[in-house]
Parts: structure tokens; sequence; C-alpha cells
């Protein structure tokens, strides 16, 4: 091959590696500890069907418009709402669960189980048993993707224990229902911290959600809710869940708030972090597409560096 041949198919490898890192989206801001911190339009995003609601009636009133949110979850007991088509069924029973599995449902489902009555005693009496078995169905549904978002009491240690459990079997994503700390930031930082370096030492690809909520257990300012968001990026969390608490119509909001489960909170809260427009909706994002781009680009380029050298001595020999 001639000279110009080789450097013209040698620039040509450089340029397509230069192409595919320029493709990919800026991640984000680097941690202190040197882990890349997302930017919130990268984030994973879970809101109940009935908070949806509530807060496009908002967004609407406010003339603003809302994120597409990566999950939103449906389905009695834990949610008001019936499950459509592109919704994530919300299960307080690990039967429920297995049944769908068993179904082949294909798809990401939630797993609350809590201290309630639509949790079944047996499940209560050895949580961590069910919340493991719950993390290993994908090996009835290799497709099923099971968030598992515990709540007990007390939270820095039975909680904590549960959500590793969820971690050490192997679930797809935790949430820690950090709520009952909305709006201290100290302890809310603190508690995150120790839980995702609990969770991140059983397992360290496990997604992790925290709990974000306008009004459980009391009513949050758009300001006390920026503050936790803030320190939960610090603490290393990939997404939230965003919640209210309606249960039969109990809550201290205030007309001032947006009335039943603050939802004027909830917007201004996703305006301030620059998460709604005033103009087109946000398209829908694949998780799984983003996940697996993120998570494979680090090899996909070290490939093309591998190509261009391999490329390169190839050419000179020739």
């Amino acid at each position: 091959m001639h000279g110009g041949a080789r450097a013209t198919a040698g620039t040509l490898a450089t340029v397509l590696l230069l192409l595919f890192a320029a493709a990919q989206p800026a991640s984000g801001a680097v941690t202190a500890g040197g882990a890349v911190r997302p930017s919130a339009a990268q984030l994973l995003w879970l809101v109940k069907s009935n908070d949806l609601r509530a807060l496009q009636q908002q967004a609407r009133s406010d003339g603003v418009t809302l994120p597409a949110f990566t999950w939103v979850g449906c389905g009695r007991p834990s949610d008001t709402d019936r499950c459509r088509a592109g919704q994530q069924p919300i299960f307080t029973s690990y039967w429920q669960l297995r049944a769908r599995a068993e179904a082949g449902w294909l798809g990401t489902a939630v797993f609350d189980i809590e201290p309630w009555r639509y949790t079944p005693e047996a499940e209560r009496k050895d949580p961590k048993k069910w919340i493991c078995r719950a993390a290993r169905l994908q090996q009835i549904d290799p497709y099923l993707q099971v968030i598992i978002t515990p709540f007990a009491r007390p939270q820095l240690t039975r909680m904590i224990g549960e959500d590793v459990a969820a971690a050490r079997c192997g679930a797809y994503a935790v949430d820690i229902q950090t709520q009952f700390a909305n709006g201290t930031p100290r302890q809310f930082a603190v508690f995150l911290r120790t839980a995702v370096s609990a969770i991140r030492s059983a397992n360290s690809r496990i997604l992790i959600l925290t709990g974000l909520a306008t009004n459980n257990p009391i009513v949050q300012t758009p300001a006390h809710l920026v503050t936790d968001y803030h320190r939960a990026l610090a603490a290393g969390v990939q997404g939230f869940w965003l919640n209210a608490a309606t249960w039969l119509d109990e809550n201290q909001c205030t007309p001032a708030d947006g009335g039943l489960g603050c939802p004027n909170v909830g917007v201004q809260f996703l305006a301030q972090i620059g998460l709604t427009t005033h103009g087109r909706a946000d398209q829908p994002r694949n998780d799984l597409v983003q996940l697996a781009r993120d998570e494979s680009f680090s090899q996909i380029t070290g490939a093309l560096a591998a190509v261009k050298t391999t490329l390169g001595k190839m050419l000179a020999g020739g």
C-alpha cells in the first residue's frame, strides 16, 4: 500500500475514535473521590402514577412542562391508579411479583416491602429472606428488573440491612427510603452516606435510588428538597423516587403548596434543578439503552484504540 493510502487509513481510524468520543454525552461533574457525578438529565427518576397526575396538573397551571420520568409506578395498594401500558407495577407481596415473573413480565417492577398490612405478615417477619427471593426472580424471568424499596424501623440498622440484602442478592436497583430525613440536611447526608457505602460494599453494580418527598412525613419546601438532592448526588446515588403522602387524603399541604400531596413543592423543586421547560416535553429515555451506552463506552473507545494501533501496524508492514 502506498504511503498516502497508509496515512489516509491511519487518519480515518483516528477520526473514528474521536467521533465516538465526541458523540458520548457529557456525564457530569467529577466528585472528589474521582467518581463521575451524573447531571440532572442523566439521573433515573421514579414517580407513582397518582403523584405524577398531581404534578402534571400543577405544571399545567404554572405553564411549564415536566421531564419524562424513567419509571412511572402503578397499581394498588401502593398507588391508587391502575397500571397503563408503559408503566411499572408496584407489588407489596413477593407472591404477586413472582406471579408476574412466571407470566414473563419482561420489564421493570417495584417490590415495596414495608411493615404495613399490605405486605403479608410472613414476609414482614423475615424481610431479608423475601427481599432476596424477589431479587433472584430474574432466574425465572431473565428480563425482569426488580427495584426493591424496603422500609423498616429503626432505619439506621434494620432498613439499611434490608437494602444491603437486596444488593447482596443481585437486585437490579434499590431505593433507600430517606424521606424521613428530608429537611434535616445533616441527618439526611449522614444516613445516606452510611447506606450507600454499605450497599456498594455488597454490590458495586446495583443502581441506587433515594427518596425525596414533598410532604412525607412533614411538608417540605423546594429549597429543602434541592439541598437533599445535592447531598444525595454527593453520596453517589444514581436516581430518585419523588413521592408524596396522599393516602386517605391525609396530609398537611396548604392551597399554596398545591393541595393534596403538595404538588407545587414538587414542581418548584424540579424547576430549581433545571428539569422543567416552557417548551416541548423531553423525549422519554430508554433507560436500558442509556445504561448500556454509559457502561460500555469505555470498552468501545478502548477497542477502537486497539483497532487503530493494529491497523497502523498492518499498514506499516504492507
